[in-house]
């Protein structure tokens, strides 16, 4: 988007940011995976087009220095066997891709795309493995807050400064407006997360100030689809915010911000969502979407092959040949079998419930510390991970809801929030479990220490394995 003065400053920063990657990564493999998501997050091949000569991406760099990392740092015992649900539903969704691939009409285009999605799947397993600690998914989050905050920086300085509306003109990251519009949209009850659970106050208006740059971004897009999963969005937020008086007052800034952020072609673009009827657009998507669902009933199993009803679809029924079916879960049925798709439905519930389990784990620590010591300090980074699982729940829900109008399947950001989530109650437990024992030792220290100084009283109330006794009670 910048131009020829920024283009050693921005070389550098991706220079420097690869080599900082590489470095971590020879230590952990984690820092190669954030490495890569960043890359993958802000899209630099896109947001500046001179990046790297002959259309390379840095991506492709940063996933070359993971694969080392791994065999570097094989013999440490970073991967983990973790038997959940998430990877094995992410493994059966790959396996019916691969058989609606080898069984499409158009091999070609369904191997393209099958390649992307394995890229994506594959790093998804890979991260799931590689997490273990809790400040490391604490991490990845800012890093999509900070990546997309940035992109929306620079989505609102080229509207205000040069005039120019490029995110509903050319989209984003190889999305359209739509596209472009859901994922800023996504990234919005993440910066709010941060914004109500940062002790730093200028972390906290650092996040608020990302948050209104997301939000105006999003009306940029004249995407109606991310407007109302925005919508749908912050009243997911406002429902579950507590105190209530605070959910009240946010409510009245939204309803006196967003009517002035989006000024009156922006409202009228989102208030034509009521006179579908006699909106062509909005025709041309139910016809497309009753195509995508006939082509689906045809061929159940297997579907027609990834990406390939686009070819078929104006024989259903759609107004032309490539018409997208804009909604993802018909466009999965459509080419990949109705079974892909429940899959695919299976593994957002599930992130959905392991955020749930993540929230009650820390709850239910956050009581028994403050039952057990109410005057002790709380661990900082259990009690922001309830507000963070908070923040994943309404941006997977932005997406989950936003994914019945548009089909942005082949994205790594939603992909990287449902891993986030599958992993995070078992981290959460182990985090919790590791401040439970430092609890339990600090009490058994003070205990001892006690009965050593009623021992050196001349006739001392306590004799005997007292000690021990307390020991067994109080070690879990």
């Amino acid at each position: 988007m910048f131009e020829e003065p920024f283009r050693m400053k921005h070389m550098l920063f991706l220079a420097c940011a690869t080599l900082l990657g590489g470095l971590g990564a020879v230590y952990h493999p984690f820092w190669g995976i954030l490495l890569y998501y960043t890359l993958a997050v802000l899209r630099p091949q896109y947001l500046w087009n001179w990046a790297l000569p002959m259309q390379l991406r840095w991506s492709l760099f940063a996933s070359l220095i993971v694969f080392v990392s791994l065999m570097i740092n094989a013999g440490r015992g970073f991967f983990r066997l973790r038997l959940h649900l998430m990877p094995c539903l992410i493994l059966l969704y790959g396996l019916l891709l691969l058989g609606s691939m080898l069984n499409a009409y158009f091999p070609q285009t369904a191997q393209f795309w099958g390649i992307e999605y394995g890229k994506i799947m594959l790093m998804a397993l890979i991260t799931s493995l590689i997490l273990d600690r809790l400040w490391q998914i604490r991490v990845m989050l800012a890093m999509i807050v900070i990546a997309i905050g940035y992109v929306a920086w620079e989505i609102n300085y080229l509207y205000l400064v040069e005039n120019r509306l490029d995110i509903y003109h050319r989209g984003y990251g190889g999305l359209d407006n739509n596209g472009a519009g859901l994922m800023l949209a996504m990234c919005l009850p993440l910066a709010y997360a941060f914004a109500t659970s940062a002790k730093s106050k200028m972390i906290k208006l650092g996040c608020w100030f990302i948050t209104l740059l997301m939000l105006h971004g999003t009306l940029m897009s004249y995407s109606r689809g991310a407007m109302l999963s925005v919508v749908a969005g912050i009243l997911w937020i406002l429902i579950n915010h507590r105190p209530r008086y605070q959910a009240a007052m946010m409510l009245l800034l939204v309803v006196l911000i967003v009517p002035a952020l989006a000024g009156q072609e922006i409202r009228e673009r989102f208030f034509s969502t009521s006179d579908f009827d006699a909106d062509q657009s909005a025709q041309s998507r139910f016809d497309s979407w009753s195509a995508g669902w006939a082509i689906a009933m045809e061929n159940p199993i297997t579907g027609q092959g990834i990406r390939n009803s686009a070819y078929f679809i104006q024989n259903y029924g759609a107004d032309r040949v490539g018409r997208t079916i804009h909604s993802q879960y018909i466009q999965i049925a459509a080419d990949s079998g109705v079974l892909a798709m429940l899959t695919y439905i299976a593994i957002q519930i599930t992130a959905f419930w392991s955020l749930r389990r993540t929230r009650l784990y820390c709850k239910e620590y956050v009581k028994e510390r403050k039952a057990r010591a109410p005057d002790a300090e709380m661990d900082h980074l259990t009690e922001q991970t309830i507000q963070l699982t908070r923040g994943c729940e309404a941006a997977l829900l932005i997406f989950s809801f936003g994914a019945i109008f548009l089909s942005v399947e082949v994205v790594e950001l939603p992909w990287l929030l449902l891993v986030l989530a599958s992993v995070m109650p078992h981290i959460s437990q182990q985090h919790i479990a590791r401040l439970r024992g430092a609890h339990a030792h600090e009490s058994e220290d003070a205990l001892v220490h006690a009965h050593n100084k009623i021992k050196q009283l001349d006739n001392p109330p306590i004799s005997g394995p007292m000690p021990e006794l307390i020991r067994g009670l109080i070690t879990p």
